[in-house]
């Protein structure tokens, strides 16, 4: 995972689902299967800081009904911003626009330098906890 977002496949759910394995199961075969949900278009934005997908999405379980939402994420694979299913929209490209808006909101290099932050003092955190519990062993 130490790698940045690039273009890894012409193919849009291929290029989601190798930038974002190993990050998110949230295009794997699996969780895109069980949501009757299809990656219609994604890309790497911001040097490879964050990755956006437009899915089109069943929005009942019935699958009657379907609608296009947007997700972006950041460099760890966590979710920045996503239309709910409430407010999906009813054309890819009225989620394509809502999601260069969303994205040219978001400070980019900020959020991944503040995720990678959070990211180290939580594995400081596990690392100390684990170290103590060896501690207490007894040999």
């Amino acid at each position: 995972m130490n790698d940045l977002f690039s273009c890894k496949s012409s193919d849009a759910k291929a290029n989601a689902q190798r930038n974002l394995q190993g990050r998110t199961h949230y295009v794997d075969d699996d969780t895109l299967r069980f949501h009757k949900s299809r990656v219609i278009s994604a890309r790497h934005t911001d040097g490879g800081l964050l990755f956006a997908i437009v899915t089109s999405d069943s929005l009942n379980f019935e699958n009657t009904k379907r609608g296009f939402r947007y997700v972006i994420f950041d460099i760890f694979g966590c979710v920045i911003d996503r239309t709910t299913i409430e407010d999906a929209f009813r054309r890819s490209e009225q989620a394509t626009k809502a999601m260069w808006d969303a994205l040219n909101v978001i400070d980019a290099k900020a959020h991944t330098l503040a995720a990678i932050e959070k990211r180290r003092t939580r594995v400081l955190e596990e690392l100390a906890a684990l170290s103590d519990k060896v501690s207490k062993i007894e040999a």
